[in-house]
């Protein structure tokens, strides 16, 4: 008798060291678990869900630095600028050196930012079909809905010692 006391209460302890039982996965289309559905805390053991990404701002220019850079300069140069839309404390506009993947309009992107002050490169030489240029932060985003531009990747310059 005492054993199967005993083994009664060893296999209670081990039902209880296992933990709660897993429950089944939520149907589709509902994302939470039954507990949280029904106003329950969530069970703390459960991983959280992966955070979901933003979208892009710009989704054409390639490289998540060079975006997060794009989008931080313009949100700093709105928030410097202020109600009146003039600033003493804008931050600086930075010059990348980017290559320009094109489907096509190669002419009028070139012309689009030689009237920015931009001298492309590449721009008359048929053979090529992207152009290279210093291109300011604060006209990558525009840049990058001209029609034609496929994308933006940031080139590291040529070392010059």
């Amino acid at each position: 008798m005492l054993t199967a006391l005993f083994l009664l209460l060893t296999a209670a302890a081990a039902l209880l060291a296992c933990g709660p039982v897993a429950q089944p996965a939520p149907a589709e289309g509902n994302a939470l678990p039954a507990a949280q559905q029904d106003g329950e805390a969530a069970d703390p053991t459960e991983p959280p869900p992966p955070p979901t990404l933003p979208t892009p701002t710009y989704p054409k220019i390639k490289h998540s630095q060079l975006q997060y850079d794009v989008v931080a300069f313009e949100e700093a140069q709105d928030a410097a600028s202020g109600p009146s839309g003039q600033s003493d404390t804008a931050p600086a506009d930075t010059a990348v050196f980017v290559q320009i993947v094109l489907s096509g309009n190669k002419a009028e992107v070139a012309a689009w930012l030689r009237g920015k002050g931009i001298t492309p490169g590449h721009a008359d030489d048929p053979a090529i079909s992207n152009l290279g240029a210093y291109v300011p932060l604060s006209l990558l985003g525009e840049l990058s809905q001209q029609d034609g531009v496929i994308e933006i990747e940031q080139i590291a310059p040529p070392f010059n010692p």
